[in-house]
């Protein structure tokens, strides 16, 4: 499993981001629509900037979020 942490998504004004742990990107980016819905899809394609930390022990899903503001 691995953790993607991924910065500049769910804007509002600013910036927010999210930690989601997925097999893969392609499953991260499954579980981050499922979660935030397509509206927030380009934010994952186009502006999405990714940190990734390999072989964690966590269960898939969503980890933690922050929306951003302004």
């Amino acid at each position: 499993m691995n953790l993607y942490i991924i910065n500049n998504v769910l804007s509002d004004y600013t910036s927010g981001m999210c930690v989601i742990a997925a097999e893969s990107k392609e499953q991260c980016r499954e579980l981050f629509i499922s979660e935030f819905s397509e509206y927030h899809a380009d934010d994952f394609d186009k502006w999405g900037k990714f940190t990734v930390i390999e072989n964690v022990q966590h269960p898939a899903g969503v980890v933690e979020y922050v929306y951003g503001g302004g």
